[in-house]
């Protein structure tokens, strides 16, 4: 259990550390239905004719990190998110239990975001090990504490997409 926490501990880090953000659309394009802000950001319209995943930011290794418009939630002051990792290189996953010893490679990964939007802080509610074909092989809920969203990073870049207008 301490070895899944350290590790735990460490991906958040790596989440927000590795903001090396990156627009949402590619050079050269517009955002299909979202307005500019005088900051940088942008608003999204509407998002019926938009993909699942959108592009957040590129990682260090090679890796991207997507957010799903349409699992967005708010609801007293809180609001939910679902984020996906994609992975550079492949990852390990302590599988093990307590009569069997197993590690999981995999290369992509989805988090359970949620922030207090008033606070601005935020926990990850359950991580999801992807498999082929979009399949969760593995699943973990860690102990839900809340932190403040740091000044860059993963988090910070969803606060404002996942709080707008609660």
């Amino acid at each position: 259990m301490h070895f899944l926490m350290r590790k735990l501990t460490a991906l958040i880090c790596l989440f927000t550390l590795a903001a090396c953000g990156q627009p949402a659309a590619p050079a050269g394009e517009a955002p299909a239905t979202g307005a500019a802000q005088s900051d940088g950001s942008v608003l999204l319209g509407s998002t019926q004719n938009m993909p699942d995943w959108l592009l957040v930011l590129r990682t260090t290794e090679g890796g991207t990190v997507h957010f799903n418009q349409r699992t967005i939630t708010r609801q007293n002051g809180l609001a939910d998110i679902w984020l996906q990792v994609r992975y550079g290189h492949p990852q390990a996953w302590d599988a093990s239990d307590e009569s069997t010893e197993r590690v999981v490679r995999y290369d992509v990964e989805r988090m359970h975001y949620r922030f207090n939007c008033a606070e601005e802080t935020f926990v990850i509610v359950e991580r999801q090990i992807m498999g082929s074909g979009e399949q969760v092989i593995a699943r973990d809920e860690p102990q839900q504490i809340y932190r403040a969203t740091p000044a860059s990073g993963v988090a910070r870049q969803m606060l404002p997409v996942a709080c707008r207008g609660s």
